[in-house]
């Protein structure tokens, strides 16, 4: 690592793993950018906001760039909200539910019925206590990843025949796992935004995150806005594109997230 610059720590979102990440991880390493994409224990049972940060503070060696999709906007905001501002370079929020100080997001979403997409459920079952589970792959494409495929097949980073499209998302959705919720009936344990540079990525197609709600919370929070077209998934569909983002934003102060 050149002198002056930062880690990357990846928070992954709900049902998945830290291995969610893996194309924008070999982009990050091909740059020379150390990074960490840990595991979160969040397939229960109660798996709070102290249980699913405590891996991400383990994780985040010296300066860093903490960056939480989809779910996991929630823990990276509070993991970044526990270290010294000092060695916070960014926290980017990437297709990310963004935590409201002292509140709890299931507070948050049966007021704001615009921060989620109605749909992206469909076909997750119940399991026992707070948590859910996608059935098989195929339920979870057709509801979680609907349009993923369609979207790598015309992705700028990597565009696949339909075939891979569709088995790059199957190979996604089988590493899915049970999700417990309980991270969102707990109030946010930020007593204040943290004080430190924050990012949001907004992915205008996004069919999880509403954009317009994403756009709120952005500015609620005083987050820089850098919009990506597509779906909820950038990871997977511009990994060069967001791991681009991230290596800028790791190099040192003052880098526009944009270019």
């Amino acid at each position: 690592m050149s002198p002056g610059s930062a880690g990357v720590v990846l928070v992954h979102g709900a049902w998945h793993r830290g291995s969610s990440w893996a194309p924008v991880v070999t982009e990050l390493e091909r740059a020379g950018v150390p990074v960490a994409a840990p595991d979160l224990p969040s397939d229960g049972p109660e798996a709070g906001h102290a249980e699913l940060v405590d891996p991400v503070l383990a994780a985040a060696e010296g300066p860093v760039v903490l960056a939480g999709h989809s779910l996991g906007g929630l823990v990276a905001a509070v993991a970044a909200g526990r270290l010294d501002p000092t060695r916070v370079r960014a926290l980017v929020l990437v297709a990310a539910l963004v935590p409201e100080p002292g509140r709890s997001y299931l507070d948050r979403m049966r007021a704001e019925r615009d921060l989620m997409v109605p749909g992206y459920d469909t076909g997750v079952l119940r399991g026992e206590g707070m948590v859910t589970y996608w059935p098989d792959a195929a339920t979870a494409a057709a509801g979680l990843y609907r349009g993923v495929a369609d979207e790598l097949a015309v992705s700028a980073d990597r565009a696949a025949p339909a075939d891979r499209a569709e088995a790059a998302v199957a190979a996604a959705t089988a590493r899915m796992r049970p999700q417990d919720w309980t991270v969102l009936k707990e109030a946010c344990p930020l007593s204040v935004w943290p004080a430190v540079r924050t990012v949001s990525v907004i992915c205008t197609g996004d069919r999880v995150v509403d954009p317009d709600g994403a756009r709120r919370d952005a500015a609620r929070v005083g987050a820089e806005v850098v919009e990506f077209p597509g779906g909820h998934f950038p990871m997977l569909t511009r990994p060069g594109e967001l791991a681009d983002l991230l290596a800028r934003l790791a190099i040192g102060p003052g880098v526009p997230p944009g270019g």
